[in-house]
């Protein structure tokens, strides 16, 4: 018999809504399932297992995906996070997979995903970025997560609403962008952080997208006034078309990333220290199958 390695985060948002019997109960008899907790139970090794059922948010994901990207198993994804963007990106191409033993079809796919690299390799499903507002994604207490779910997000807003000057070189071959910047990002979905704004966003192309958006001329009060308006434009009202000035939006398939000084990221969640110095990234393809399993 098949075997199936079950992760459940209890640290998730939403973690409470699903269990081992729930998902022994979605999944069926085809498998053999060992259970694993998190943070409880040392860090499990998915390697070895057919299957994996992740249970938990966009960072528990990354960390599964990271280990198996490269072999042929099944991944079944059961997102209890607070935000859940990697699975709400499934829904633009009706990728959500229904409970098996419901009578559900499975649309697993290979998917893709991106990687950071200078000597070792991160993976990330969705978004790497660094910048204002991106350290909310793992600023948030677990305990606020678990009891305002998204608005534990909105509560830090105006705290990471600061002015940064990050010194960076981003070259995409054709193109090369350095200077200050408040934001820099790269992302592999059509959403991230909430916001459906990647209108180019392309499942099957091994790409993705940069996001950056250049420093304001002042600081303080003043500059935070001036990085309302690319803020706005870029998350409020979407991008589609390529752009190239206070806001760059570019679609890359690698690009290599040069800080100046050691920066915090945000990847998938999940905060990654990054030393100054060279980086490469890349888009990647998976050789796993995917599906989401939304409704347990």
């Amino acid at each position: 018999m098949k075997k199936c390695l079950i992760i459940l985060n209890k640290s998730a948002g939403g973690s409470k809504k699903v269990s081992f019997e729930k998902v022994e109960a979605c999944l069926g008899d085809c498998y053999d399932y060992t259970r694993c907790t998190l943070p409880d139970d040392p860090d499990p090794n998915p390697c070895g297992y057919d299957a994996v059922a992740v249970c938990g948010g966009d960072g528990t994901l990354g960390s599964v995906l990271s280990r198996v990207y490269d072999r042929s198993v099944d991944v079944w994804y059961f997102p209890v996070g607070t935000l859940n963007d990697k699975a709400k990106a499934e829904r633009y191409e009706n990728a959500v997979t229904k409970c098996p033993s419901c009578g559900g079809e499975s649309s697993g796919k290979q998917i893709i995903l991106g990687r950071c690299s200078n000597g070792e390799q991160k993976l990330f499903t969705y978004v790497f970025a660094c910048g204002a507002f991106t350290p909310i994604g793992y600023t948030a207490k677990i305990e606020t997560k678990q009891k305002l779910g998204v608005l534990a997000y909105i509560s830090r807003v105006l705290k990471e609403y600061k002015v940064h000057r990050i010194q960076a070189r981003i070259d995409c071959g054709a193109e090369c962008y350095e200077g200050e910047f408040a934001l820099i990002m790269f992302v592999k979905s059509p959403r991230c952080f909430g916001f459906d704004f990647n209108r180019a966003f392309d499942a099957d192309s091994t790409s993705g997208h940069l996001v950056a958006i250049r420093s304001p001329k002042h600081d303080g009060l003043l500059g935070k006034i001036e990085m309302f308006f690319p803020f706005f434009r870029t998350f409020f009202m979407g991008l589609k078309k390529e752009k190239d000035g206070k806001i760059i939006f570019k679609k890359v398939y690698s690009a290599t990333l040069t800080h100046k000084d050691d920066t915090d990221y945000c990847r998938d969640g999940e905060k990654h220290f990054v030393k100054s110095g060279y980086h490469k990234i890349t888009f990647i393809r998976t050789m796993c199958n995917f599906n989401v399993i939304e409704k347990f």
